[in-house]
């Protein structure tokens, strides 16, 4: 599934688009560079504003120079991810050649971009950092945004199925199958992801403080991407079909595609008023406390 330019223009009306300080393109799935009207999109973004600051993450990996040249004339800040060097990139980016990556960046800057390397920090790419570092100011990246936690512990598979690497300290399940039959047959409910956890009497929420909104590639709009898991669908053996399912009963229709953004955002309201309880077994947000609060977890 992808944005089309239609449900775009449907999604961000004008006078929307005139009012924003800023657009970060950066899903929780996918990569806009895929999007085959991705051109168009940001186009149309331009076009009714010419001054906001429109952020994009993206792996690199996918188009040639030429591509690359054109987006560069859209006057958008890209986030390339670029874990390590050659021999350590594709080592979680699977699929992507880092020479491709890096000459696609090239001529990204070359052309005008404004470009920031992006690295995940591993066991196996730390050693490497400074260096990257340096070649990111030699290639004329205007940042290097360095990652540190969150993403370094995890079993690594082929295509097939195949255990291809372990990545950092990591000592869970390594079976394919199993793994794949915990996310498709099993269930997670509130109380297994609750020990450990404590509400946090320090809350400050992202969406808040930014004035900002999340809105998925199907124009669903939440507070933040942390809730924009598609709460009625994803998650089934994970945290997030515990945390989806205290969720799912606040959400009123919220499809920008097929309401006004006002309309789909009045569903808010029922969020804050859940940071008023004591408890998780009454209500209150477990993914709010934990991605925006000083909640404990052990």
């Amino acid at each position: 599934m992808y944005l089309t330019l239609a449900n775009a223009k449907k999604i961000f009306q004008p006078e929307f688009l005139k009012q924003l300080t800023r657009i970060r393109i950066n899903g929780n799935y996918g990569d806009i560079v895929m999007n085959p009207e991705a051109i168009h999109i940001v186009e149309y973004f331009r076009e009714h504003n010419k001054d906001m600051c429109i952020n994009i993450n993206s792996n690199g990996g996918a188009r040639d120079v030429r591509w690359w040249r054109q987006f560069a004339r859209l006057n958008c800040e890209v986030h390339f991810a670029l874990d390590g060097l050659e021999d350590t990139h594709s080592l979680y980016r699977q699929n992507t050649l880092w020479k491709t990556v890096i000459k696609n960046a090239q001529a990204f800057i070359d052309e005008g971009g404004n470009a920031v390397w992006q690295m995940i920090k591993f066991k196996h790419n730390e050693h490497q950092i400074e260096e990257c570092r340096q070649l990111s100011k030699q290639m004329g990246f205007t940042n290097f945004d360095l990652i540190d936690g969150g993403r370094d512990t995890a079993p690594v598979f082929d295509q097939n199925g195949n255990l291809s690497r372990v990545l950092g300290n990591y000592t869970g399940e390594t079976d394919f199958d199993k793994l794949f039959a915990s996310k498709t047959q099993d269930d997670i409910l509130l109380e297994d992801i609750l020990p450990g956890r404590t509400p946090s009497n320090n809350l400050t929420c992202e969406t808040v403080e930014r004035n900002s909104i999340y809105i998925a590639a199907n124009g669903d709009v939440s507070p933040c991407c942390y809730m924009g898991f598609y709460p009625e669908t994803y998650g089934k053996g994970q945290y997030h079909q515990a945390a989806n399912a205290q969720i799912l009963p606040l959400i009123m229709e919220n499809n920008a595609v097929e309401y006004s953004i006002e309309h789909c955002i009045k569903w808010f309201t029922g969020v804050e008023q859940k940071w008023q309880e004591k408890s998780y077994e009454n209500g209150r947000l477990v993914i709010c406390d934990d991605n925006c609060g000083s909640c404990q977890k052990t």
